[in-house]
């Protein structure tokens, strides 16, 4: 089977069978039996290169508003292959796949609003479309949408429900998530203090490649580490010396926001 087949019954049985945090919506059903050959001839088409083709192919399925095709005539048209650039065309390819409920079109429009691809970014609008996603389970959109309700961005600032979608992004192994959800059990931000589930995520998501994870879980290995200070045993009094001042406190630097990563999905890259 071609790797875009097998992306696109991924997508179905990814939305079957996770089993997300956040209440499911109906997931768009996988490809028929008749669409699945084309598609699979999209795919080879897509190997060569033979974008011309790939396109010729997808069009009919796409003028039965099939949200596969839509959503892949999308993809092309934003990474330009075969033909110039074009996001409007991409939005309109991915405004079909979304009403169709395929969620990662929903992320994907979504993430073109968030970025002010087509003019000012509209986080309304970004929020309405991640939550749908989010419903069906889509980690980037549940890791986007747990920013939003943190900031209050698009809408009103909900922290419980915030926490509640990065979990849900968690439980389907996005690092980003895995990494901020950390951060809150660390220091007991919003939920109950508990070090070594923290500690847990972190790590999963150092293994998965995130430096700053991993970072995170060698500062906190080092200090559970340090000796306890008073059990050393009775030590001399040390001699006092002149007191010195102390340098002016450096202000804090806010740690860089962490943005929701793209994910493109369904074609294979160049």
């Amino acid at each position: 089977m071609s790797m875009l087949c097998r992306f696109l019954l991924l997508i179905a049985l990814l939305l079957c069978f996770t089993g997300p945090v956040l209440a499911a919506d109906a997931p768009i059903a996988p490809p028929t039996a008749e669409a699945q050959k084309i598609l699979e001839k999209v795919a080879d088409a897509y190997d060569a290169k033979d974008f011309a083709k790939a396109r010729e192919l997808l069009q009919p399925l796409a003028d039965e508003n099939d949200p596969y095709a839509t959503f892949a005539l999308g993809l092309m048209a934003a990474r330009g292959e075969g033909e110039p650039q074009d996001l409007q065309a991409a939005e309109s390819w991915w405004k079909k796949s979304a009403e169709a409920g395929n969620p990662q079109a929903q992320f994907n429009l979504g993430y073109l609003y968030f970025r002010g691809a087509l003019g000012t970014p509209d986080m309304p609008k970004v929020r309405a479309l991640w939550s749908q996603a989010a419903k069906a389970g889509h980690p980037d959109a549940l890791y986007g949408l747990g920013i939003m309700l943190l900031t209050g961005e698009g809408g009103p600032r909900d922290a419980a429900a915030g926490l509640k979608a990065f979990e849900g992004a968690a439980a389907l192994g996005h690092p980003l998530a895995e990494f901020a959800l950390a951060q809150a059990y660390l220091e007991g931000q919003g939920v109950k203090k508990d070090v070594k589930k923290g500690r847990e995520l972190l790590k999963s998501a150092a293994d998965k490649g995130m430096p700053e994870a991993k970072a995170a879980l060698e500062a906190l290995d080092a200090a559970a580490k340090k000796p306890a200070q008073g059990k050393q045993g009775q030590q001399k009094p040390a001699q006092k010396k002149p007191a010195q001042k102390k340098p002016a406190a450096k202000p804090e630097e806010k740690p860089a926001e962490q943005k929701p990563a793209m994910n493109w999905g369904t074609l294979p890259k160049q």
